[in-house]
């Protein structure tokens, strides 16, 4: 049995025939094109969001010194030389003073005061210790300095005894530059007349 398709059938089936090609091709390339962009495409993060840094970097920083101050030390072993204090030396006055063979005591007072007056006492007695503070109260009305010597005490008044043999008890012994006796009291003197031979010997010394 022959069968015979016309002509408007003929065409209908060759258009389905072509459609399903196109269409069929057309899925062909899409699933091709898919599977390159998916593998083509790769994403590299770290998996917490921290970027990763290059080697070379992280060396350099590792590698760059730290830097310090210099410090100087002082080497050991340098010598030091010594600081040698000069003990200061005395006024002039009372230089000429010592030099002169007086007291101590007596050459320091005339090295800081022209005129001074020197108490001669005994410390056991009573009509001493009364001389002792009339000579000192005269002393400083006439504004002269003032050194107490005990006749009991042989380092105090020995210098005094070879210049001018036995010493007042109570006595007085007035002193000016720069070791000149000028005035002497033997016994008990009151402040005023202590006072008045000072100022006559200041007087005399100007």
């Amino acid at each position: 049995m022959t069968f015979t398709l016309s002509p408007p059938v003929r065409y209908a089936a060759l258009l389905g025939l072509l459609a399903a090609v196109l269409v069929g091709g057309g899925m062909t390339m899409l699933g091709h094109g898919g599977s390159t962009a998916t593998t083509g495409h790769v994403i590299n993060r770290h998996p917490f969001g921290v970027k990763h840094r290059s080697p070379s970097t992280a060396a350099k920083k590792q590698a760059a010194p730290t830097a310090h101050p210099s410090v100087r030390t002082k080497p050991k072993g340098a010598p030091t030389t010594p600081k040698v204090k000069v003990p200061p030396q005395p006024p002039a006055a009372e230089q000429a003073a010592l030099a002169a063979g007086l007291p101590a005591t007596l050459a320091r007072a005339l090295g800081q005061h022209g005129v001074v007056i020197v108490a001669l006492y005994n410390p056991y007695s009573e009509v001493d210790g009364i001389a002792f503070a009339e000579a000192r109260a005269g002393a400083q009305l006439a504004g002269a300095g003032f050194v107490p010597l005990s006749v009991l005490s042989g380092a105090q008044v020995e210098k005094l005894t070879e210049q001018l043999g036995v010493l007042p008890d109570p006595g007085v012994l007035v002193y000016m530059r720069p070791a000149a006796l000028v005035g002497r009291i033997s016994g008990f003197a009151d402040k005023e007349t202590v006072a008045q031979v000072a100022q006559n010997a200041a007087r005399a010394g100007t």
